[in-house]
């Protein structure tokens, strides 16, 4: 009948261990999520006189936010009041369990940490940006307009006893049950920052039990656009959220050499076409996008109801229409089929998940 009672303290205390490990699941897997819907191309306010600046803005409050949620170690006592919240200050309100109680403040925890683009400090592994790819024309493309990229976020409970004793009936066994039993009237708090952390194989010395890591990463892409694009040929767009800007860094990068070749090249042929043939007041430096070929040129306007693309060009006192792209060919008319063909399906599939 005696060994009974350690058999049903053990239980209760792996059930509340049990509890515990799920609750540090919860702090690194909603958090990381937390960065999907984050507002990448906005750039961040007010950057840190010190330090490093948030890579998009937004990057720290998520971590920011989490670590206020879930500083009671779980998500169902939030107050939002004055002082972000009796829980997330030197209040025990929400120790209620009997057995063991989780905290942050133990030796070898740690609240929710994300990191992007670089390995978890305290993974043991590697980790650098998605899609890197070591050309210097690709990286210059990322480092202006990728914000997001490879997102890691873990985190690490620390648990301690509060039931069960260390030695039980010692009459009859000389065995140690468990780590070294606190006791709440000394402060759970307290208890965790005084934690005594021992890497001990049998689970006996200290008093301080560490969860396993909990460990997520996300990708995410932050190139998408996300605002329409309608250009006419020979204008120019310095928005660094909209479709010219990334043509035109691709196009005139330093890191293109084709482009270096053109631009001396277009300019060699002007000047000697304005020393022997045009009028010499005419200037590369004064010609439009498309003119000047040292100038990406867009034309892009989005489809209409029916029929293919078009742009109205003045052309020798007059409007002209033409297609913006190669929309007819008049032999097969490919691009046309295809575009009617798929319709305003992604990948022309008419049902979500069904093709």
């Amino acid at each position: 009948m005696l060994v009974i009672i350690p058999v049903f303290m053990y239980a209760l205390f792996v059930d509340d261990l049990l509890r515990h490990t799920l609750d540090s699941q919860e702090t690194a897997l909603s958090t990381i999520w937390d960065y999907a819907v984050q507002d990448y191309p906005t750039k961040p306010e007010d950057p840190p006189p010190d330090g490093e600046e948030e890579p998009f803005y937004g990057f720290s409050g998520a971590q920011y936010y989490a670590r206020l949620q879930y500083c009671d170690h779980e998500s169902g006592l939030d107050s939002f009041g004055p002082g972000k919240g009796p829980e997330c200050e030197n209040d025990e309100g929400h120790h209620a369990e009997v057995t063991a109680h989780a905290c942050w403040l133990n030796p070898g925890a740690q609240q929710v940490e994300c990191t992007l683009n670089r390995a978890d400090p305290n993974g043991g592994g590697g980790g650098g940006p998605a899609g890197a790819y070591n050309v210097t024309l690709h990286q210059a493309y990322m480092d202006d307009f990728g914000k997001g990229g490879v997102i890691r976020c873990s985190a690490r409970l620390g648990v301690q006893n509060y039931l069960l004793p260390r030695t039980f009936l010692q009459d009859f066994s000389q065995v140690n049950l468990a780590r070294q039993t606190k006791k709440k009237s000394d402060g759970i708090h307290s208890n965790a920052q005084g934690g005594d952390l021992q890497d001990d194989p049998r689970g006996l010395a200290g008093d301080v039990y560490l969860l396993p890591w909990e460990r997520i990463a996300i990708v995410t892409d932050t190139w998408a656009l996300t605002k329409e694009a309608r250009y006419e040929p020979g204008t120019e767009d310095g928005d660094q959220e909209n479709l010219y800007a990334r043509v035109s860094q691709i196009y005139t990068s330093g890191d293109n050499p084709a482009y270096e070749q053109m631009s001396s090249a277009a300019e060699a042929f002007v000047n000697e076409a304005t020393q022997e043939v045009l009028s010499s007041d005419i200037k590369l430096d004064d010609m439009p996008p498309g003119d000047d070929p040292r100038e990406a040129s867009l034309s892009i306007v989005p489809f209409p109801s029916s029929g293919g693309p078009t742009q109205q060009m003045s052309q020798n006192g007059s409007s002209a229409t033409y297609f913006n792209s190669e929309w007819k060919d008049w032999d097969r008319n490919n691009n046309e089929k295809t575009h009617n063909a798929r319709g305003n399906n992604y990948l022309g599939c008419p049902q979500a998940e069904r093709c």
